[in-house]
């Protein structure tokens, strides 16, 4: 029986109707058995509105876990003013009241100083703490959970857990869980003497981060005392993940470079229950592109996986495969001639329109703007200022080009912001680092898996609405092969976009 209108169950006025499937959707969340649940849910699906809903009609409380505050703020803005709802984040985002130029994770209380508003109320971070622990639904991030909810101060228990953009779960996981030391860094470096030699076993690690733990455990000491706030921070975090080096196994790989020495375990899955579980009765993955392997790289084996449906028309959102290319390492000066040849001519008849050219490396960046007949219109970025020139393409009234390496994920272009894009080549993630090389051995699908992922997230980045359109491009001819190949780690509705075109279609006008 299908569901009153969302208005009527308690949502906002705004939501007076269901999307296709979405009444569906939360009565399978509420119902469905099985602890774990996967909802492949495509963009416009509207996802939010449906475990919200499932949120509030479900028994207990329930914790929505975002990838990002910017996504936290999105669901905030939407569901806020529901009173069964509170927001939730770190200390670091509320200010202090004592200490005014300040934030609350270097509060005067942080520091020794007796605050009695901590307890009676007054502090921002602690008023909110108490506001969400007696709260049905918490809005919060992942890194939030898993670093607060297991102390005495977190926001309590939960009988429901929403993973929001779950594709980028096991990711979370592994980076609560590793530790990455930066040589730049020259509090770090120095106190740890990240460029002197470094172990090269597993209990080398742990006997190098207890030595190294009593020296840093003093330094916190001295720098509260003096007060000295950013260098205390500072020491926090180095004693944290000095902590976690404590746990190390043989299970863990390193790695090292001129900017890093980072360490992980191989694998998310022996972590996954007791940092972001936590033991909650029923946990639902969503994402548009979340899959079953996602859930098995948490050492989930036996959820329940169902896909609903695109509702945008396969028209709108084509992946067209121009035959150009096998793009590899391998590839020499005439591959490189033939496939810029190729990006031209798609570009040639879209000028005076905007596209994004997904380059995967600034190498092929490079080659890009300093090749093609069209490179007056690019612009690209570095990564220090990726945030600020995407703003200004996406506010241009021009017809710009946006070519950059790393636009796959976190940046939507609906309408006019983007017409066309084009992926010169699978996105394969650079494999030379240790803890990949890992992964890669222990798994032969992991790399093609992330793959799938950066390809499936690029492709959606132009078509945001029903009625938004976006012609995708790709001209590396392995694609073929890969999506046939690795048609268990895709999702239908992406599956069925691919069409290959021996010449390059002629744009639609539409207005």
């Amino acid at each position: 029986m299908r569901l009153p209108p969302p208005a009527m169950l308690g949502l906002p006025a705004k939501f007076d109707q269901w999307r296709e499937n979405q009444s569906e959707a939360v009565e399978s969340i509420v119902d469905t058995p099985e602890r774990f649940l996967v909802q492949v849910c495509p963009t416009g699906f509207g996802k939010s509105l449906t475990y919200m809903t499932a949120a509030m009609l479900s028994p207990g409380r329930a914790v929505l876990l975002t990838s990002t505050k910017g996504l936290q703020t999105q669901l905030m803005n939407d569901f806020g003013h529901m009173p069964e709802v509170e927001d939730m984040r770190g200390r670091g985002n509320y200010p202090c009241r004592l200490n005014t130029h300040v934030n609350c994770d270097l509060g005067a209380c942080v520091f020794g100083v007796k605050c009695s508003m901590k307890e009676e109320g007054g502090c921002f971070y602690f008023d909110q703490l108490r506001r969400a622990k007696s709260a049905k639904i918490i809005i919060t991030n992942y890194a939030y959970w898993m670093s607060q909810n297991g102390f005495s101060d977190g926001i309590g228990k939960f009988e429901l857990m929403v993973l929001d953009e779950a594709h980028s779960a096991p990711d979370h996981v592994i980076s609560f869980i590793a530790v990455d030391f930066s040589k730049k860094n020259r509090i770090e470096s120095k106190i740890l003497d990240l460029n002197d030699s470094l172990p090269n076993t597993s209990h080398g690690w742990y006997i190098w981060a207890c030595d190294k733990l009593d020296d840093v455990n003093n330094q916190i000491q001295s720098a509260k005392e003096r007060r000295k706030e950013k260098l205390y921070l500072q020491l926090k975090r180095t004693k944290e993940k000095l902590d976690r080096l404590t746990s190390i196994d043989a299970t863990w790989v390193w790695e090292e470079d001129d900017y890093h020495v980072g360490l992980s375990p191989i694998w998310p899955a022996p972590f996954t229950e007791e940092v972001l579980f936590m033991g909650i009765d029923k946990v639902v993955l969503t994402s548009a592109t979340v899959v079953a392997k996602t859930a098995n790289l948490m050492g989930v084996d036996d959820a329940k996986v169902e896909e609903w449906p695109h509702t945008f028309p396969l028209a709108n959102r084509p992946l067209i495969h121009v035959p150009t290319v096998r793009m590899n390492y391998r590839n020499g000066a005439a591959e490189e001639r033939q496939w810029l040849s190729r990006l031209d001519q798609i570009i040639r008849d879209r000028v005076g329109t905007k596209g994004v050219i997904h380059t995967v490396s600034y190498k092929r960046r490079d080659l890009v703007l300093s090749s093609s007949k069209y490179a007056d219109y690019m612009i690209t970025h570095s990564n220090k200022d990726t945030e600020m020139v995407v703003h200004q393409f996406k506010a241009s009234q021009d017809p710009l080009i946006l070519v950059s390496p790393s636009m796959a994920t976190g940046w939507d272009f609906p309408d006019d912001e983007c017409r066309w894009q084009v992926i010169i080549k699978l996105p394969y993630p650079d494999s030379r680092g240790n803890i990949l090389k890992a992964r890669s051995k222990a798994d032969k699908d992991y790399t093609s898996y992330i793959t799938m992922q950066q390809l499936i997230q690029a492709c959606g980045r132009g078509v945001r609405t029903k009625d938004d359109w976006c012609e995708t491009f790709i001209i590396d001819d392995n694609i073929q092969w890969f999506i046939d190949h690795y048609s268990h780690l895709s999702v239908a509705w992406f599956k069925g976009a691919y069409q290959k075109k021996i010449t390059i279609p002629k744009p639609e006008r539409r207005v």
